[in-house]
């Protein structure tokens, strides 16, 4: 060959070989767990979960109590799903499994149950999860593909609003072989790291349950639904209680996921009005235990005999994860009134939680600083290089104090009521168009007159309220306090049908669920939501989107402590008290591994019945 066609031909070589398309990406590794923006503590030989006892024995029973009642035996519908039956991979879920199972003593750790592994690319284009073979449902058929995409759609398309924002992300879904179920997410998503745990710890539904004449996934049921959990329901009483029963041919019983998991024959939930009667039934030995919300109760109300004699315990659990907002009080800011931030604050400094926690507290509570209180994701001091690179594109729609003062607890707490505190709270409602006359709080332009409708969960909750009615009053603002039963309170919330109300902030370990769910403004502009506030705020919904696109831990956490910021310094909440213990008190008739569970959710998950403690309590109830 001459040397210009040898020559020629390199050049022609080159040039084909610089516009062939480049190489596909290397299909990710299918393992074994997943880990938000780590790995996996558990490596893929682990033979059970370090918070059990994998000899636990099986048998015996547990008596649980529950607040209000129940109405429906399906968590998709708004109705008030029974305990057991939740659908979002809670510890406590009986009867359906799903594709993985969160490890609470990991932070953002789930690992494979329905599926074996979990496999996700660089640029989080999709999530493959691989089916266990051996999977199959309580009446023996089973579980496939076609019920994996089947849940995908009726999330997608039926669920109520808290459910079905956990699959917005995806663009659809796709069988990739006979096991494998690939999950598109929609480009927006694909920096979410948590979408993994988001998606797989949603129950899988059963196709050939719910796919027929009659039957429809969207709507409330008390007819108890096909399941393929560790539990199946033995019977109940709608409303008031429901009887589990475990069962005996559950397929998952011996994965490493579940050892030690699952130990009582029977698992009972009952129903009650309020705390006092399930403090009553507790000691009555109606049920085996409760969690005691109230300090005076916790303080007081136990010196019996069975305490004495060792029989029945008080005890506080360990919590690994932020202790969160113990009901405080909110406003609905759909009303005019409170759309102020001016009024809000001045409503924040008339409260006292200080006072409260020393008047009747018992030391049970801290005064909160933080929606996410007691933990490393809390704002704390200034914010640091990273939140204030993620601040300064909202700065102009943050308040000032964001970026110059850390938050504390109102200024003079502890004496009920401040003379101080009330005089600038006066001047801000006078800054805001409201003034006093006859003694009435009024709005200068309207006359319309400010008062506050408190809606409260229980009776204990709303008498809580009283103190600071009272000094509301000083300020001429007058108010009123209702607890209705359970589900008008639930219904009055969702509606928002009140002017104040009050509910829990307890997130976990990686909160950006409870964040986005709780505070973001898609959700306030969903019916039925968890945005219960209304909460519409340019500068936090930016940050939400911050957090779920973070690409390390440490973004994650910055991104939430500044969410954190623009929160508490809106003062769309009242913080108020967080429970930083949690204290139980049972009849001693059980087994616990050591160390123990970490929190509430995984007693009925850890503990297990001791013939020999369960038989020496019976004797000594025999004898009372």
């Amino acid at each position: 060959m001459p040397a210009w066609c040898l020559a020629a031909a390199v050049v022609a070589a080159g040039a084909g070989a610089a516009d062939a398309p480049p190489p596909a990406p290397a299909e990710p590794e299918c393992k074994h767990g997943y880990a938000f923006l780590a790995e996996p503590k558990l490596g893929p030989d682990f033979t059970h979960f370090d918070w059990v006892n994998p000899d636990a024995p099986k048998g015996g029973r547990i008596r649980v109590p529950d607040m209000g009642n129940w109405d429906s035996f399906n968590m998709m519908g708004l109705g008030r799903v029974v305990r057991g039956m939740d659908t979002r991979g809670a510890a406590e879920r009986h009867n359906h499994d799903s594709l993985v199972i969160v490890a609470p003593d990991e932070h953002g750790t789930a690992y494979g149950l329905l599926a074996e592994c979990i496999a996700y690319p660089d640029d989080g284009a999709y999530i493959d999860y691989r089916l266990r073979e051996g999977a199959h449902w309580h009446d023996g058929k089973p579980i496939t593909i076609d019920d994996v995409v089947f849940s995908f759609h009726a999330y997608k398309e039926k669920a109520n609003p808290t459910l079905a924002t956990r699959v917005e992300p995806f663009t659809g879904v796709e069988a990739v072989g006979d096991r494998t179920i690939r999950y598109h997410v929609a480009p927006a998503h694909r920096g979410n790291r948590m979408l993994p745990i988001r998606t797989g710890e949603l129950a899988v539904m059963p196709k050939h349950y719910w796919d027929r004449p009659g039957f429809d996934i969207g709507s409330t049921t008390v007819k108890p639904p096909l399941g393929s959990g560790p539990y199946r329901i033995k019977d109940y009483d709608i409303g008031r209680w429901i009887e589990w029963e475990r069962a005996p041919d559950y397929w998952g019983k011996d994965l490493p996921v579940n050892r030690g998991r699952f130990n009582f024959d029977i698992v009972k939930y009952d129903y009650f009005r309020d705390d006092q009667m399930q403090t009553e039934a507790v000691k009555g030995n109606a049920i085996d235990i409760h969690v005691e919300n109230v300090p005076r109760r916790w303080a007081t109300a136990y010196d019996t005999p069975a305490v004495a004699a060792g029989l029945f315990r008080l005890d506080f659990l360990p919590q690994s994860k932020p202790a969160g907002l113990w009901w405080p009080i909110f406003w609905n800011l759909e009303q005019p009134r409170f759309q102020d931030i001016r009024v809000r604050e001045a409503l924040w400094l008339l409260n006292d939680f200080k006072w409260m926690n020393r008047r009747g507290g018992y030391g049970f509570f801290d005064v909160a600083t933080s929606f996410l209180h007691r933990s490393h994701l809390a704002a704390t001091g200034l914010p640091s290089e990273r939140e204030l690179e993620l601040l300064a594109p909202v700065r102009h729609l943050v308040p000032p104090r964001v970026f110059t003062e850390p938050y504390r607890p109102p200024p003079h707490q502890g004496e009920g009521w401040h003379r101080n505190n009330i005089l600038r709270a006066a001047q801000l409602l006078r800054e805001a168009g409201w003034v006093i006359e006859d003694n009435r709080l009024v709005h200068e332009r309207t006359g319309e007159p400010f008062s506050i409708r408190f809606v409260a969960v229980s009776p204990a909750l709303g008498g809580s309220f009283i103190p600071y009615t009272r000094v509301l009053q000083r300020v001429g603002i007058e108010s009123s306090i209702k607890s209705p039963e359970i589900s008008n309170w639930l219904y009055r919330m969702r509606s928002g049908d009140f002017d104040a109300g009050a509910i829990w902030f307890l997130p976990d370990n990686t909160p950006s669920i409870a964040i986005t769910n709780g505070v973001s403004s898609a959700a306030a502009d969903q019916p039925f939501s968890s945005n219960w506030a209304k909460i519409r705020n340019p500068a936090v919904d930016r940050l939400i989107d911050a957090m779920n696109q973070a690409t390390s831990y440490e973004d994650y956490v910055a991104a939430i402590r500044a969410i954190d910021r623009v929160l508490l310094w809106n003062f769309y909440f009242i913080p108020g008290m967080s429970k930083v213990k949690e204290g139980i008190a049972y009849w001693d008739r059980y087994g616990q591994p050591s160390p123990r569970p970490l929190n509430r959710k995984t007693l009925v998950d850890a503990w297990w019945w001791d013939t020999d403690k369960a038989a020496a309590v019976e004797a000594f109830v025999g004898r009372e």
